[in-house]
């Protein structure tokens, strides 16, 4: 059905058909008028994927520790020649943008994601969409067609989706400051001290391969005179990082964000001369807001080679499950996967709204409750803080955690939450919550009172964007170790979680915080507010150099 007035649909349009079903709009985001004509869009098509049954089956043989093929990661070439979209897709798709005067060029070396960009009069037309102008009270705007966009049927059947479209992000809210902040505990969760609790001793980067990045979005910017003042001042005997960080993407230079600062500053606060990266996708901005950065962050990582790209990626980007249409979802789900079956480790902060309540039910947050990320939720300083050990640490309310509504529960955890959930005392069913779905977080790290720098120091700060870096920096020395055999990295984490529980400081005191009234509690084992609990080094070196050693970048590919 067509939704513009004014525009003449060609006989090609007249049948579309839709292709995504669009979410609700967050609450936060207001429509402030149309879009303008001939401001520029920069679409994504989606294209839909060949053999992700084998590229599944391949994800979990080389990610699962009790597997023959663990370690044995495939190359981006095999990965992209296994998963390649047919050529009538990607025909068909071309052949559609040049009726409308478009090209698009392979944002990937496959051709997965086509880009193109043309004016919004020419994508309302091209998509049969309406494009508004969506307005947040932080003063961020973008443009979007919050009520869906339909395209001819075999074009529909070659795409998963495009974007931007219907996907608006509910932002989800900066690490918070304490009002107060006691000038002693200004360093609480100094590099330190850090060091100390998690047993990581004079441990440091010797592998000459390894690297770590962080990533931003949201105009979050990076300043290396601010990462330098940080080492300075928090770094004294210890060694920070292992150099100005590399650069990545589209990031805002100079401009300190506190989010992005605080996540390339803690990350290589632990991981003491592990190669950094910042990789860093504003996306859009206040007078340009023209495209979907989280998609420029996976196909950049797409079009990343083998021997450039970091193996341990920590984001603190985050919104309610439900924000991406799950057609949508799916396709980053398989996104990540590629990832996994290359040996990237991805770490998502689980979020700082505690079990999310929203009117009287819970709501899941993502991409953290990916079945394919590892999801790291929060803790706070215990009685024996900074000696390592379970006492040291307790759930902080802020952590969020619980059930995805989108996917089910993956083997790997399936007995671990299973003995959380015959606990007493967890929040009611009516709460909405889904007992077979994908539980999170994974694990959990420190998420209160750090130091940032970002232009001036900002102390007190706090939020799983402070956990999620710190367990990075963890999983990049425990890399570094087996990079110095020459043994593979550690890619998808979960299956090696969940079968060596005992690895991590296990967090029993403390719950996270709900709006609803109850949240989750902390318990012995798995729980939805700490996951397996947190870690510690010394502990899971000793596994780590015990599973095979695996073979990096050495697939065999079987079609």
């Amino acid at each position: 059905m067509a939704r513009l007035l004014g525009l003449s649909l060609s006989p090609l349009l007249a049948a579309s058909v839709a292709v995504e079903r669009p979410p609700p709009v967050p609450s936060a985001w207001k429509v402030s008028g149309p879009a303008e004509l001939t401001e520029e869009l920069e679409l994504t098509f989606a294209l839909r994927q060949q053999n992700l049954d084998k590229l599944d089956e391949a994800f979990w043989r080389v990610s699962t520790p009790s597997s023959a093929e663990y370690g044995q990661h495939w190359s981006n070439e095999a990965v992209h020649t296994l998963t390649a979209p047919r050529p009538e897709h990607t025909a068909a798709v071309q052949s559609f943008l040049r009726r409308f005067g478009a090209e698009a060029s392979p944002a990937t070396p496959n051709g997965d994601f086509l880009v193109t960009t043309v004016t919004v009069e020419v994508a309302q037309k091209m998509l049969n969409a309406s494009y508004v102008r969506l307005a947040h009270g932080s003063g961020q705007t973008l443009l979007r067609a919050p009520e869906g966009y339909e395209l001819p049927p075999e074009v529909a059947a070659a795409v998963d989706f495009v974007a931007p479209t219907v996907h608006v992000p509910g932002i989800r809210r900066p690490p918070s400051q304490d009002a107060k902040p006691d000038p002693e505990l200004f360093d609480t969760n100094s590099p330190k001290n850090l060091r100390s609790l998690y047993n990581v001793g004079d441990a440091e980067g010797k592998a000459p391969t390894n690297r770590m990045a962080v990533t931003a979005f949201l105009e979050q910017g990076y300043s290396e005179h601010s990462l330098e003042a940080f080492w300075k001042l928090m770094c004294g005997g210890i060694t920070c990082g292992k150099g100005p960080p590399k650069l990545v993407g589209d990031y805002v230079a100079g401009h300190a964000g506190v989010e992005s600062m605080l996540d390339i500053e803690t990350i290589t606060g632990v991981a003491g001369n592990v190669e950094a990266e910042f990789w860093g996708f504003a996306g859009r901005s206040k007078d340009n807001p023209k495209n979907e950065p989280f998609l420029k962050w996976l196909t950049t990582l797409s079009s990343t080679g083998d021997k450039d790209v970091p193996k341990v990626f920590s984001t603190s980007y985050g919104e309610d499950e439900g924000s991406w249409s799950y057609a949508a979802a799916q396709r980053l789900n398989v996104e990540f996967q590629k990832a996994g079956v290359r040996g990237i480790s991805l770490l998502y902060a689980s979020g700082d709204e505690g079990a999310n309540c929203e009117g009287d039910v819970f709501v899941p947050e993502g991409p953290g409750s990916s079945p394919y990320v590892t999801a790291v939720g929060g803790t706070a300083p215990g009685k024996t803080w900074p000696k390592p050990g379970s006492e040291a640490e307790k759930a902080i309310g802020l952590s969020s955690g619980g059930f995805s509504s989108y996917w089910p529960m993956p083997d790997y955890q399936k007995d671990a939450v299973a003995a959380y959930l015959k606990n007493e005392g967890l929040p009611p069913k009516s709460r909405g919550y889904n007992v077979s779905g994908r539980a999170y977080p994974d694990i959990s790290a420190q998420a209160t009172r750090f130091l940032v720098i970002a232009g001036l120091p900002v102390p007190g700060v706090s939020g799983t964007s402070c956990a999620s870096p710190t367990a990075a920096g963890v999983i990049a020395l425990l890399n570094d170790l087996r990079l110095q055999k020459n043994a593979s990295t550690l890619g998808f984490l979960n299956p090696l979680i969940y079968s060596h529980l005992s690895a991590f400081n296990d967090i029993t005191e403390g719950s996270s915080s709900s709006d609803c009234g109850e949240g989750w509690p902390a318990k012995a084992g798995w729980d939805a507010v700490t996951g397996a609990g947190t870690p510690d080094y010394q502990r899971l070196a000793k596994v780590v150099q015990s599973l095979p050693s695996g073979a990096p970048s050495a697939a065999t590919l079987v079609i």
